[in-house]
């Protein structure tokens, strides 16, 4: 199974996120925004068909959420971690694709992860050019990278930064890529 390539866009990951959010809001108690982010979440984008999560908690509710996630069975990874946003993966089962991947950023509403994951996904949401523009990327990237992700994602950056630049004229400047 190949890990970077692309798919085209299905209809289902808007209803595929919102079963996952409504899961996790029984569970999670301390979050005070969930937002669908990456590929998924943008209309026409395809890519990896992963489904990306940010949940934003208080910052010092962040530990307890992330046991929370993990007694869901998502599983933490420290390595992509950072101070201000951990990062957990899961697998469930997908009628489509026997099962698909889940990819939560547990963050804090002030946090430049959190601003950077949002300015993206909604600069790409009214942006159509920029759509076809980073689809052509990911298709050369997912070609070109093998299964060699850091090579996937410094293929990719270009676009991040061109984004990046445009998002922060209207914010801090702080802007974050999502992992996508």
């Amino acid at each position: 199974m190949s890990k970077y390539t692309f798919k085209p866009y299905r209809m289902i990951f808007p209803q595929l996120f919102e079963k996952e959010k409504k899961r996790i809001l029984l569970h999670v108690k301390s979050i005070l925004k969930i937002e669908h982010i990456g590929s998924t979440s943008i209309p026409d984008l395809g890519g990896k068909g992963i489904i990306d999560i940010a949940i934003a908690t208080k910052k010092e509710d962040m530990e307890n959420a992330s046991k929370k996630l993990q007694e869901l069975g998502y599983e933490f990874r420290p390595p992509f971690s950072t101070a201000d946003r951990f990062y957990f993966v899961i697998d469930l089962p997908d009628l489509e694709e026997g099962k698909r991947r889940y990819h939560v950023h547990l963050t804090y509403p002030e946090s430049p992860d959190w601003k950077g994951f949002i300015e993206f996904r909604d600069y790409l949401r009214t942006h159509p050019e920029a759509v076809q523009e980073y689809a052509d990327i990911k298709k050369q990237a997912a070609a070109e990278a093998g299964q060699v992700g850091t090579h996937y994602r410094k293929l990719k950056e270009p676009i991040f930064d061109k984004i990046r630049s445009k998002t922060s004229n209207q914010s801090d400047g702080k802007s974050r890529k999502t992992n996508d």
